[in-house]
């Protein structure tokens, strides 16, 4: 084709005004760098990035990023910006952009060759070279784009990290859940954990939520409601991944427990105080999850969003809380690591456990396409499926089950003066009542003992509390349990102070033996 044929088939440029996003509000395209309208971070397209300077490949890529941010979310136009520097690997391209010809259709199967698991990308590349071809730009062929339309092109890999219960992505097993619940439920009674880290772990192991939702809440999405001598506490949860129009414009009403709500609560109360004291007041739309110092790079259009956390420092206060419990994980022996996809991976395989169907997951998760959940239905198992008391005495002291302190005798034990703090057993031999240990809570408790003070912080265990007897009667049980082919949950009830008195067993040997 002649220079002049060429030049005449590149079409028009387009207007380099300021053009409208999708949720309404301006984008600056007059420039080769656009900042791009985004709550959650700093989203700009730079065009100097990208691996061509040749004019009509310019002009035909910013005329579709402008129909790009027309009609999709910022992350969605990013991804396809970040997916056309990959056109640098193919040799078959940077030829054919060097020497102005048109690009053709084995670009593609070039780089399907080097991406490998990443190919899915080529998707992004494939629309873009259609719509050069629409508008007619010279480097873009008909027929090629016709061809990469035919082309099979995999998906994005999804669930492996799920399906294999991987033990640094996948969601958490029950030893590990119930380690770090058992650490944040200690921590909220000495407070050694910072409001915010504590609000966003037990806000993610509650709701599932991913970071930019808990970044978009503010004070005036928490409502508390009284009814009689009942409190509840409703928490309006920004949804996103939607086609909406801006964020915050809708929402879905989540329960928080009392206790949950109340850390919120505590959140936002700190948050007000702290304010107050450096010369700002708070209302509100001021956000729960706030910043320390106001984000600066913002376009004038996103400054309601300048004292809102990064989804990154959301997910970096999750890694910190879980760092300052110190909870090991029962399967590497290692700390725990956990981001807020584990914890949503881990809310929703919990909530297939517990019966949940697939539409229920789906509107839990607030997902629109039940293909989404899928692999939640196809995960093995974490199930114990054997627990004996060598196992409970190996797992007991990893899974940190048990948080409270053994003591030599009840002499020892705090409040080991008040007759009323005994915590006893009925021996099933004799009949008699025997004692386990001593509460230390000075306030009413409602848990089942001794069952569930094995698992309570308060708990003082005698060191000659016939301990071992309660240990090998909650297995006999779970044996069962297991004989009678009954459900997993039900089977699985106990486990968790199982392996808290096998830690207290252990303790006492290890005492003993000193």
């Amino acid at each position: 084709m002649s220079a002049v044929l060429r030049l005449l088939k590149i079409a028009p440029a387009p207007s380099s005004e300021a053009i409208i996003d999708l949720s309404g509000l301006p984008v600056d395209t007059s420039t080769d760098l656009w900042n791009l309208n985004y709550a959650g971070d700093k989203i700009s397209l730079n065009f100097a990035h990208l691996p061509f300077r040749a004019e009509d490949l310019l002009s035909a890529t910013k005329s579709y990023m402008r129909a790009l941010i027309k009609s999709k979310a910022p992350k969605s136009v990013y991804n396809t910006f970040a997916a056309l520097r990959l056109l640098s690997q193919s040799e078959l391209f940077v030829e054919a952009e060097r020497n102005g010809t048109e690009i053709p259709e084995s670009f593609i199967a070039e780089l399907q060759a080097k991406l490998g698991s990443k190919a899915y990308q080529l998707h992004h590349i494939r629309h873009w070279y259609r719509s050069g071809a629409d508008r007619g730009y010279a480097s873009f062929s008909p027929e090629v784009a016709f061809q990469l339309d035919q082309k099979v092109i995999g998906g994005n890999a999804k669930g492996h990290a799920v399906l294999s219960l991987d033990p640094e992505d996948g969601p958490l097993v029950d030893l590990e859940i119930t380690a770090l619940l058992n650490a944040l439920n200690a921590q909220r009674r000495k407070n050694s954990l910072p409001l915010d880290c504590s609000a966003a772990l037990w806000l993610c192991v509650a709701l599932g939520c991913n970071p930019f939702q808990m970044t978009l809440l503010r004070e005036r999405d928490i409502e508390i409601i009284s009814e009689g001598n009942n409190r509840f506490i409703n928490l309006r949860v920004p949804r996103v991944k939607k086609r909406h129009d801006a964020p915050r414009t809708a929402f879905k009403t989540r329960k928080l427990t009392s206790e949950i709500g109340d850390v919120v609560l505590n959140l936002i109360a700190e948050n007000r105080q702290r304010e107050a004291l450096q010369g700002r007041t708070t209302g509100p739309d001021t956000p729960i999850f706030l910043r320390r110092t106001m984000r600066s790079h913002l376009e004038e259009t996103m400054a309601d969003y300048a004292w809102h956390m990064y989804p990154s420092e959301f997910t970096a206060l999750v890694g910190d809380g879980v760092s300052r419990l110190g909870v090991i994980s029962a399967r590497t022996g290692e700390p725990l690591k956990v981001t807020t996809r584990r914890l949503r991976y881990t809310f929703a395989t919990r909530l297939v456990r517990e019966g949940a169907s697939m539409e229920e997951v789906a509107e839990a998760l607030d997902h629109t396409d039940l293909q989404n959940v899928r692999v939640y239905f196809d995960i093995k198992s974490d199930i114990v499926k054997s627990l004996d008391r060598a196992m409970a005495l190996k797992l007991g002291p990893v899974a940190q089950a048990f948080l409270g302190n053994v003591v030599p005798n009840e002499a020892d034990a705090e409040r080991g003066g008040d007759p009323a703090s005994r915590v006893m057993a009925v021996d099933r031999a004799t009949g008699r009542p025997a004692g386990l240990g001593t509460c230390g809570e000075h306030s009413y408790c409602n848990l089942l003992a001794p069952i569930a003070c094995y698992t309570c912080g308060q708990f003082q265990p005698w060191m000659d509390g016939p301990h071992d007897k309660i240990l090998d009667d909650l297995i006999a049980q779970r044996e069962r349990k297991q004989a009678a082919g009954m459900d997993g949950r039900m089977v699985t009830i106990h486990d968790a102070t199982i392996l808290a008195i096998g830690d207290v067993i252990r303790r006492i040997e290890e005492a003993r033996a000193i």
